[in-house]
């Protein structure tokens, strides 16, 4: 029988635990060895609450494992996951990818050269709805998407934007739904409760084949919405996130009088048995033992990061983006 595959988690914060809590819960999947976070009190509390070793550095915790999952600040992965791919290990990393473009492509290019598998968790691609959508849009022509990710203000997040901890899931989305070129984009923002940081931020996009996207991003938001909606030329398509639930409007017919269409209305609940992001922890095992390309692999990451660069150079004056290389 195949041994299970070893994986420990860098870093134990907000995200970090819950990827402890479901690689734990995984034990027919992985074998959890252990986690690593500079706060080694929270390292160690964590630790003994799922029965794994808390380890004192990164080598020691990379000597005992085959895959790592980078779940620590973003300006922390590149140096982190480098060395990982060094030592030959598999690695998971929390989305952005890095904090800059030449990094995510330094390790990209190592991690093909020593065949290891590179995911990044763009965990929305892995929500029940989300999953159903290319069946739904099977033979239908998209006109244009809008998308809505608002929450309220989360002191805690003060190193990234609202594109890169928000939009940029919805950016991978729309990536994954529209694989092609974008050949416009405008955006803008407001900086409210951050020093110097987006806000809120509305991005347009145009694809080259006439498809239009618009994103909108905030953190300064008194209600939690994640909503997707797409025209098509036959139908309008709601998708909720959070509760997993998409709703497809068909075109309806003209009636005698002329006076009205009638609309047929569908509603599919797409709930899904396992959480998205266990559902993304076994595909990242799978991938290794199988030798196959992640759904959401280094390359995804790092367009995804590309395209929020281009935003940020569009809502931050030059200036700004020159100072804060690290967004």
């Amino acid at each position: 029988m195949q041994e299970k595959i070893k994986v420990g988690v860098v870093g134990v914060g907000s995200m970090g635990k819950n990827h402890v809590r479901a690689y734990a819960s995984l034990k027919h999947v992985c074998s959890l060895v252990g986690v690593y976070d500079l706060d080694q009190e929270k390292s160690a509390e964590i630790a003994e609450s799922y029965g794994v070793k808390s380890f004192a550095s990164l080598r020691d915790l990379f000597a005992e494992v085959d895959a790592v999952n980078i779940a620590s600040p973003t300006s922390t992965h590149y140096a982190i996951a480098m060395q990982a791919v060094k030592e030959g290990l598999h690695i998971l990393i929390e989305k952005p990818i890095t904090s800059q473009i030449e990094e995510a492509e330094e390790i990209l290019n190592l991690a093909k050269e020593e065949k290891l598998t590179v995911q990044v968790g763009h965990i929305e691609r892995f929500n029940p709805a989300i999953q159903a959508l290319p069946e739904i849009l099977k033979e239908q022509e998209i006109i244009a998407l809008d998308v809505q990710r608002l929450g309220p203000y989360d002191p805690r997040i003060s190193d990234t934007d609202v594109i890169q901890d928000l939009m940029i899931h919805d950016i991978d989305v729309v990536n994954s739904i529209i694989p092609v070129d974008i050949d416009k984009v405008s955006a803008f923002g407001r900086i409210i409760e951050s020093e110097d940081l987006m806000d809120y931020v509305v991005a347009n996009l145009r694809m080259e084949n006439g498809v239009l996207a618009t994103l909108t991003a905030s953190r300064i938001t008194n209600k939690k919405v994640r909503k997707l909606s797409i025209t098509t030329r036959s139908s309008y398509i709601e998708l909720d996130y959070m509760q997993r639930k998409v709703i497809v409007t068909h075109k309806g017919n003209l009636m005698q009088d002329n006076n009205f269409q009638q609309e047929n209305e569908m509603e599919e609940i797409y709930n899904g048995e396992q959480e998205p992001l266990k559902a993304q922890l076994v595909h990242f095992i799978e991938a290794i033992e199988n030798k196959t390309r992640p759904l959401i692999n280094g390359s995804d990451g790092l367009e995804a990061l590309r395209l929020t660069k281009v935003i940020q150079q569009q809502v931050y004056p030059e200036q700004h983006i020159l100072r804060k290389k690290s967004i």
